[in-house]
């Protein structure tokens, strides 16, 4: 009997030293890594012409101007119309007279676009769906993708009144925005072609090459690009075209690309509520840069390309809530913006360590909740009812305080539960992200103790502000649970609930720096992060 009291004794002293042992992270404020390219500064959905002009996409987009959280938005159904839950999300441009005469009307689309342009948001253009009027016959409705999009998935009837489109369209937007800032933005072939029939994937080669001409002939400078497809196999078959095809305007080989775009969801909404049970892990997301940085070098003639992550999210299927699928509660909670904040670090580290940096990282989301005025769905939304950012905003805002020039952090590896990204500014001000996240906890209620030991600043006293983001803090799908999950915001204490949309920090004084070292010990609750600013005293 003693010999067991003294080892459950030695197991529980056992766990204290576990729970005792402090991670420790090394930032030399002289050791700059890169540039902060700010590339996850992206967002996009197929609903947000409509959004746009409602108040719910109106306070979205001042949110994102305010907080300087996003710069790119990209959308679904530019160039032809689409009805969804009996509302209008495309635009209707193009239209023909009774002689067959093409009629365009850009109207509502240079409104929408001026709505971005006025906050400093930029468009990532798709030029599609093709409009019914130039299609062979109507789509049938039928769905023909797995994300619910029931467009027909072919080239136009009229292969002239389609180029015909693409420049009266973009002409129209550089009268309208100017050359220098529609240079800015994106022109993007088609949403996701790898949903086509694959007899019809000549076809998309050869919209590619249409678009191609048709955008670059207003301007050259316009940057130009695509799949934004979400196979492997068919990322390999369309660079094969663009670098070695027959280019289907030209007669000659190759087509001009600037950027590559590419999709990547944790899971597909498919799987939810299947066994065996699937999680999304970043690590997924990792293994398939890497996969496609090893592609992308067969094609030297591609170095200079751009890569776009330009939809991602932790499950895809839109329309999928947590009323059939409670799995996809990590869309409304905390996981959401700690999956953001491990996924940017570790693109940091591909590009660092692998010379293959992502220049954009679009997050598929928008403020459909907000416009149903219904709280926490699940939704892929970056805001619920009342217009309350979800957790996955905050982190965009979180992330929106980093600074010019990321700064090298030895410790633990990239990747795994703990990690922390760490920034400077001018005049010794360090910004430093440290996270706490394993995606595959089923018990998040330890807390892991990390010391940060700073390195390479003046001596003398540093003043701190920390920005925590878990189950107490900057948390609204938390405070809309400690409410009793209200269904609307006329059930809600929507005082407590914007005050907890507002990020609050605790204050830090009289930190001191001696011999260039400055030392800062932290208590990490699994599934948290903080954001930490330093700056020297007055």
């Amino acid at each position: 009997m003693k010999k067991q009291s003294l080892l459950v004794l030695f197991y529980l002293l056992s766990l204290v030293c576990i729970q005792a042992q402090v991670n420790r992270f090394y930032i030399d404020v002289s050791r700059v890594s890169g540039v902060n390219t700010e590339f996850w500064k992206a967002s996009g959905t197929d609903l947000l012409y409509h959004l746009a002009e409602k108040e719910s996409g109106q306070a979205l987009l001042n949110r994102m101007e305010k907080t300087n959280s996003c710069i790119y938005l990209r959308n679904h159904y530019t160039l032809g119309q689409h009805i969804r839950e009996g509302i209008e999300v495309g635009i209707d441009i193009y239209s023909e007279d009774e002689n067959g005469n093409p009629v365009y009307d850009f109207s509502r689309l240079n409104r929408i676009y001026g709505e971005f342009v006025k906050r400093g948001l930029k468009p990532v253009v798709e030029c599609d769906y093709i409009p019914v009027a130039l299609l062979d016959e109507a789509p049938t409705g039928t769905v023909s993708n797995d994300e619910d999009i029931g467009v027909k998935n072919s080239g136009p009837e009229d292969w002239d009144k389609w180029r015909n489109l693409l420049v009266a369209f973009t002409k129209n937007l550089i009268e309208t925005f100017g050359e220098e800032e529609v240079r800015t933005w994106y022109f993007e072939v088609w949403n996701e072609p790898d949903g086509w029939e694959q007899s019809e994937i000549s076809t998309f080669y050869k919209l590619y090459d249409v678009f191609v001409d048709a955008v670059t002939s207003v301007d050259s400078q316009l940057k130009v690009g695509g799949p934004a497809c979400y196979h492997e196999w068919f990322l390999k078959e369309f660079l094969d075209h663009v670098v070695y095809g027959n280019n289907h305007v030209t007669g000659k080989k190759g087509t001009r690309i600037d950027f590559i775009s590419y999709h990547i969801y944790g899971l597909s909404g498919s799987w939810l509520n299947g066994e065996p049970v699937v999680r999304p892990q970043v690590q997924r997301f990792s293994q398939s840069v890497l996969w496609i940085s090893r592609l992308l070098k067969k094609y030297p003639e591609l170095k200079d390309v751009a890569f776009h992550l330009n939809e991602w999210g932790m499950s895809s299927h839109f329309q999928k809530t947590v009323t059939d699928y409670p799995d996809l509660e990590y869309r409304n909670s905390e996981e959401s913006a700690l999956f953001l904040v491990k996924l940017v670090d570790c693109l940091y580290a591909i590009e660092d360590n692998y010379n293959f940096p992502t220049s954009m990282l679009l997050y598929w989301g928008g403020a459909w909740e907000a416009e149903k005025n219904e709280f926490f769905k699940g939704h892929r939304t970056l805001t619920t009812a009342g217009n309350i950012p979800k957790p996955i905003q905050t982190g965009f805002e979180l992330l929106a305080h980093l600074g010019d020039h990321r700064l090298e952090v030895d410790g633990p590896r990239t990747g795994g539960r703990l990690g922390v990204m760490a920034t400077k500014s001018p005049g010794d001000e360090i910004q430093m992200i440290v996270y706490n996240y394993n995606e595959t906890d089923d018990d998040p209620a330890m807390t892991d103790q990390v010391e940060l030991q700073i390195t390479g600043l003046s001596d003398g006293l540093y003043d701190g502000e920390i920005y925590s983001l878990d189950s107490e803090n900057n948390n609204t799908y938390r405070e809309w649970i400690r409410q009793g999950s209200p269904i609307t915001p006329d059930d809600a204490d929507m005082l407590s609930m914007n005050m907890m949309a507002t990020l609050s920090s605790t204050s830090m004084s009289n930190l001191s720096c001696k011999n260039g070292i400055l030392k800062l010990y932290q208590s990490l609750p699994k599934h948290s992060l903080k954001l930490v600013l330093l700056k020297p005293a007055n």
